[in-house]
């Protein structure tokens, strides 16, 4: 079923040994992707395939999943994401949404945004 692969997908890109692979990221990612990231900031594929394999990946915690097809080659997810960045005190929140793309031959992220809100 597609849902249950595209929210596969999206926990693949949470895990740090997929995080840590430029390969695999390659793979999972658009060459037109974008982020909005929590500071408002947007990112490109070079800069995430750059930044993800040198960071230290935190554990996350999703709840409130919710997917949409919105058309035959694009799906939404959107959720809530919690998780505490080494070094950190505090854990972080979010409201996450993603949109993935059909292209050739597998589905990729072509968008993603991470909307910091009050802890769940």
């Amino acid at each position: 079923m597609l849902k249950q692969s595209i929210i596969e997908l999206e926990f693949a890109l949470l895990n740090p040994e997929v995080r840590h692979s430029a390969s695999t990221l390659d793979r999972l990612i658009h060459d037109d992707f974008l982020e909005i990231g929590a500071t408002g900031l947007g990112f490109g594929k070079p800069e995430i395939l750059r930044r993800l394999p040198e960071e230290n990946s935190p554990k996350f915690t999703v709840i409130d999943i919710q997917f949409r097809q919105l058309s035959e080659d694009i799906a939404q997810l959107t959720y809530r994401a919690s998780f505490k960045p080494i070094n950190a005190l505090d854990k972080r929140y979010s409201l996450r949404t993603s949109l993935w793309k059909y292209a050739v031959d597998r589905w990729q992220i072509i968008y993603h945004q991470g909307t910091p809100c009050e802890p769940f």
